[in-house]
Order: C-alpha cells, then structure tokens, then sequence
C-alpha cells in the first residue's frame, strides 16, 4: 500500500513496507535510494491499508498534514516535521557540534606512506527531520555511537565511518516507547538524541532525500526483528567459527604456526582457527588484486597450486593444518571499489578495468585459506572526498555503504565459490553490514568500552561481533570468552596462552574448554540470532524491564539463560527470577544489586537463571560441525521452563532453505518432581543422526530416584549436580 502528497515543489510518499514497517521519503523525482539499487533491503511487500491521508500496517500507522507526519504505534503518538523551516540554524548547530562533520585524520599502523587527503564541498543540499513529542524515552541503537553508556539520550552523533572512533555507525534508533526509526541515507550524517531539545531527535543531512523507515513492535526485541528483517538477519557462520581463533605473529613463518597449532593440541587448549597477519604477503600490506604469498616464510610452490576449492596440495602447510583440525585466515588490506561489480551485477556494464575483488582470492582459497581477515587500512581510515566510484558517486556518499558493499562481496564470492557457508571478519560496518559477516571491534583492545560496542550493535542489527582478547588481563579474558565469536590476538609479542605465566595460563584455559563445552548452546543462540535478529550477546534492556538496567554496561545476557557480569565488582540481578552463581552454586533471588567474591582464578561474574536448560557438549579440541551424537544438558529445575534448541549442518547453504531442526526441550519442577520432556527433533538437515542425551542436573542433594522410560537409572552425584542417562527416551522424571 503506497501513497503520495503535494509538499511545496517536492512530494511525501508512504509505503506500507511490511507487517508494522513503513517508509517515508520526501523528494521531487524519488530516484532509486542505493540500498534499493544494490538489494541491499528487502522488496516492500503487499501490505497495508489505506488511510484518507496515509498509510497503516499492523499497529502501526502514519499520516501526513501541513508537512508533519504523524504515526502512531500502539498507544504511542509522535509528530515528524518534515518542513525544513530552521536550515540555517541547524547547519550551524552540527557543524558546530560535530567539527564541521569532519573528524581530525588518523593514521594507521602498517601504510608505507602517508596519503593526501583532499576536500569538498558535501553540504550541497543540507535538510533534516525531527521527531517530537518524546517524553521520558530512552533510546538505543546507533552502532558503535558511545564508549562509555548504551543509552545514546543527551548527545549530538556523527553517522560517519571513523578508525578507532565510530567505525560501525548504524543510523537507526529505537525505544520501549514501542517504534523504532532508520534513516536511509548512504551520505555522512548528524543526528541528535535529545540534547538539543529534550523532547526532540533531529537529523540533519548534508544532502541527498529525506528518506526513513519506521518501526513499530510492543518490545525492543520486536522492534529489532522488524529492523532486521528488513536489512538483513545476522549471518549464520559456519559452526567451527564459533570456536577460537588464534592470530598468529606478524613475523611468523609456516614453521612457526605449525609449532603454534602442535601446542594448542599438546596443551589441550580448543582452537578452531589460525590466522595470518600481512606479512604472509610478498609485498608489505599489499592493497592489489595481484598478491603472491610471502615465500621466504611460505613455501605454496606456484607448480604445486591446485585451481579447486578442498583440492589443496597435501603438503602445504595449510593441509597439514587442516587436518589437525585448523582453518587458516588470511589478513586482507584493501581500498577497493565494490561499485564496478554491484553495478555490473545489475545489469549495467562499467568500469571493466575494475575485476570482481573476490577474484583475486579464489586461489589462496584452494591453496588452504578457510577465510579472511579484513582489515580497516584505507577502508576505514580518513576519507579522500574527492574520490569518485565506478557508480559516479562520490566518497560523502559511500564512505559509509562501502563498508556493507565489501563484506557483501566478500560473503556472495565465498559462498559461490565454494558452495559453503563463509567467515569473514571486519571492524567496520553500516546498515546491512551484520548480514554477510562476522565483526570485530578492531584495534581497540579488549576493554570495557568494547563491550559497550558489542551491546549497542546487537541492538543495531549486529550479533556476531568479537574484540581482541588481552590474554593477560583476566577479566578481559573472562568477557572476551563470552561473546559471539572470540579470537586471541597475538600480532606483535608473545601474547600465546603458554607465555602467558603461571597465573594466566590455567584461568585460559579453564575458560576455553568451557567455551567448548558450551558450543551446542552458542550455536543454536547464533541460528536464534539469524531467524529473529536477536543477537548472542543481549543488552539487558532487550530482555528485562528493571529500571536498574536501563543503562547496564558492565552485565549482558549471553543467549536467553546466563548472565555475564565484567569489569565491576558487583551485578544487579534481573527481578522474576532466580539467579545460580555459576562458580560455586550459590543461589540469589533476583531484583537486587549482589557483591559476590569473584574467584581468583577467574575474571567476571557468571549465573544461569533458574529454569535453565543448557545443551552442551564433552570436552573436543575443536568444532566438528557433524551431527553430535550425545549432547549434555545441565538443567536448573525451577517451576515451568523450556528452551528451543536448534540445530543444521554447520557447515554449507543449505540453511536458507529452512534445512535445520529444533528440538522444545520442557521442564516441569513442582512438589519435589522434576519431569524433563526431551521434544522430537524437528525438521532435517544433511548429516542429521540419531541422538542421545545425559543430564547433569543442579541440586542440593542427590535425587531419592531417576525414571527413564518407565526404567529407574543409576544416578551420580558430585555435590552441586546429579548425572543420568537418558538415551534415546524423551522422559525423565526425577524426584528430588
């Protein structure tokens, strides 16, 4: 359902997107928006109903008078001018405030040269749009906006690229208040939450359309899956992305990573992934699209190169590390234009000179690589303006979509060239970015304001996104290990688990193999993620209502059942609940701020919520994305609970198709039983088995008895959980 009004010599145009979605632009000729040209968003569906002066879908709606647009989602009621009347005096404001709209430039680490920066003039056809009658919201959203809160009231943003400041700006806000807001430009940005007016968000653009889209939902949760659904759901990494990666020294050879991968499995340490830095390359930090490996340190003999993917010579290196269980990543530089080819894959014939950027990688992919490490260099680093790309657009208006156009290219390449799921990951990001790669926060370390990056982007459409763990700070080490993807940089020392000393080596690696032990449940969260939106790691706000949350930093939700608390010596515990200290099993009621003794030989607080029901895995050296015969499930008896379990191949596309399965796990604790249903796993995948479970049950004494299929089985009990088989039954009931 669309439609259009008279507004001065331009016209407002609304469509009903979808179920509670709806887009407004305001233009005279409305040329195609390049999130629309690229495929970048999902095409509008048949939706919606009239209005006599706008649009509604589901309980959302919105209206158009005098250049105010009024929308109402659910019970709420706000006004957006659209008139444009105070230009002058906000041109003025946010260039004031935000430094002409120019951040002060920044080089990176590793350029051989300093470049030159030239500049124009981007404020050609300034503009901007209010959104009015706030009362008392608070908003999120907007990437990686803040470093110190997760609340973005009382600040003024630049929606720009910026290395080591903002380098995942998302332009998209929402509140409990029941709607959320993105704003479809592609051009550098301001927008203001509320401290230029407390009752106000204004953005200004500097030019291009005033084009934004609307969402309605009764929960942030809802909103986001909206949001989502219409940039683009989290990507599904392959399962064994989920596990560790370790980034070896810029300075090492194949012998080198070779002695490296020998120890992670001597020591018994997990570990997924190995990964390169630039100097596998011959030339240093080399930008083209014709490198050559590094020789000197890697011998890929060019007789020797295979031209098929998982047809590697036997004796590269990188086989050797494939069959230990190693996927190798390979660190890109780049300053590419992904124009050329998003134009040509729409049919128009440009810039031939300009190859497809993925191209170039598809050796190194049949010389052993499994994927790749983006780096920011000239990407996201200071902006030359005077660029222009192969599109006949300039660098004001794609500094920002490059970044989702390179990973995009980067995800569509890899899965067409090898038929399988890829993993890539990058520090830079915009609308869209979250769905075709894995992130990273790039060179900023492991410290608090890290996490308050990966809390704001997971509510920003972002959910697999990692930092670099500091292996010698314990309770960066204990965060670090909870989020969606996790990765121990080592690029410049010995920052290897086994230098890390006495005290640090064993607290490693007691987290690392729990991470492991954990995979079945941080797998089946990240396909949450990517059929919901919903991200791995959850800003408190996301899930509970407690005032007490409204801005909490320092604990997250990882998944739907524990509870991370970092960089704080106490944690505020959710009301409705009841709260398992995870190292010693104390147990809490929730609704109140706690000052529990962290362990010395760990780094953070940990809790499960009662009603819990964890699958995890036996101990494995890394992720093997076949079909888990046995899966351990530690449960938390507490009244009536249930957890979805999800489950695919791990591995290929496949999952597109719906190709997974689901098993509703129940359980049901009253009157000293607890009767725990195991559901028939649901759907089909390539590679799906027959399974049997074990339960490890929290309890303060051993169960008087355990019924399995009608059969009593023998019990186990170490102090805090009592162990059973269950098999192939569906029931257990356990008196306790």
């Amino acid at each position: 359902m669309q439609k259009e009004f008279l507004f001065g010599d331009k016209r407002v145009r609304m469509t009903a997107y979808a179920d509670n979605v709806i887009r407004i632009r305001v233009s005279s000729d409305f040329e195609e928006s390049l999130f629309d040209r690229y495929n970048l968003y999902r095409k509008p569906e048949e939706c919606g109903e009239e209005l006599a002066n706008g649009v509604v879908s589901g309980t959302l709606s919105a209206a158009f008078e005098d250049g105010i647009v009024t929308i109402h989602a659910g019970n709420t009621e706000r006004k957006i001018n659209l008139l444009n009347e105070e230009i002058p005096a906000v041109k003025d404001y946010f260039n004031e405030t935000l430094g002409g709209m120019r951040p002060p430039q920044k080089q990176i680490i590793g350029e051989d040269a300093k470049r030159g920066y030239g500049a124009v003039e981007f404020q050609r056809d300034p503009k901007y749009f209010t959104i009015s009658g706030i009362e008392d919201e608070l908003f999120y959203g907007l990437g990686a906006a803040n470093t110190d809160r997760i609340v973005l009231n009382g600040k003024t943003y630049l929606e720009r690229v910026v290395y080591q400041s903002n380098e995942m700006p998302i332009p998209f806000v929402m509140t409990k208040a029941g709607y959320g807001v993105l704003c479809n430009t592609t051009f550098w940005h301001g927008v203001d939450v509320c401290a230029r007016d407390a009752h106000e968000i204004c953005w200004y653009l500097p030019d291009g359309d005033i084009d934004f889209t609307v969402f309605a939902g009764d929960k942030l949760a809802d909103i986001l899956e909206r949001f989502t659904y219409i940039t683009g759901r989290p990507a599904l990494l392959p399962k064994w992305a989920y596990g560790l990666a370790f980034i070896d020294q810029y300075t090492a050879d194949q012998y080198e990573i070779m002695r490296n991968a020998a120890q992670f499995r001597e020591q018994k340490l997990p570990c997924d992934s190995i990964s390169l830095e630039p100097g596998w390359m011959e030339k240093r930090y080399d930008f083209s699209v014709d490198k050559k490996w590094n020789r000197q340190r890697y011998l890929i003999e060019e007789w020797a190169r295979t031209k098929e993917p998982g047809k590697t010579n036997p004796k590269f290196f990188t086989s050797a590390l494939k069959r230990y269980g190693f996927k190798l990543h390979l660190w890109l530089c780049c300053e590419h234009d992904f124009t050329a080819e998003e134009e040509r894959r729409i049919g128009n014939d440009v810039a031939p000179e300009i190859p497809d950027w993925f191209d170039h990688l598809k050796q190194f992919i049949c010389d052993g690589a499994s994927s790749f490490k983006l780096d920011p260099c000239h990407t996201v680093d200071n902006a030359d303006e005077r660029r222009i790309y192969a599109n006949g657009k300039g660098e004001p208006e794609m500094h920002n979509l490059i970044q989702t156009l390179y990973v995009r290219d980067m995800y569509r390449g890899a899965s067409e060239f090898t038929g399988l799921r890829p993993m890539h990951h990058y520090c830079g990001a915009y609308t869209g970015t979250g769905a075709y790669s894995a992130s990273n926060t790039g060179d900023n370390g492991g410290r608090l304001q890290t996490l308050v990056w990966i809390l704001s982007c997971g509510m920003s459409g972002i959910s697999n996104l990692t930092c670099d763990m500091e292996v010698f700070q314990k309770r960066t080490l204990h965060y670090c290990f909870f989020t969606a993807w996790c990765q121990l940089n080592s690029w410049y020392g010995f920052a290897h688990p086994w230098w890390a000393g006495e005290e640090i080596e064993p607290i490693f690696a007691f987290y690392d193999r729990l991470r492991y032990r954990l995979i079945p449940y941080i797998y089946s969260t990240a396909i949450t993620a990517n059929l919901t939106g919903m991200p791995v790691c959850r800003a408190m706000p996301l899930m509970y209502e407690d005032k007490e949350l409204e801005n909490a930093i320092c604990e997250y939700m990882f998944g739907e059942n524990l509870l991370v608390g970092a960089f704080s010596d106490e944690i505020y515990l959710p009301a409705g609940s009841r709260w398992i200290d995870y190292w010693n099993g104390d147990v809490y009621e929730g609704g109140q701020n706690i000052t529990p003794v962290i362990p010395e030989d760990r780094g953070g607080f940990l809790f499960v919520r009662s009603g819990a029901i964890l699958p995890t895995d036996a101990p494995r050296q890394y992720t093997n994305p076949k079909d888990t015969e046995n899966i351990i499930l530690e449960v938390y008896p507490d009244g009536d609970s249930s957890y979805d379990f999800y489950e695919d191949d791990g591995l290929t596309m496949e999952f597109n198709n719906g190709k997974r399965s689901v098993a509703h796990l129940t359980m049901s604790e009253h009157n000293g039983t607890c009767v725990i249903n195991v559901g028939t796993r649901e759907g089909d995948f390539t590679g799906k088995g027959e399974r049997t479970y074990t339960v490890r049950l929290f309890a303060s004494a051993k169960p008087q008895s355990v019924v399995v299929g009608g059969h009593s089985v023998d019990v186990t009990y170490d102090g805090r959980y009592a162990s059973f088989e269950m098999g192939s039954e569906l029931e257990a009931v356990v008196t306790l």
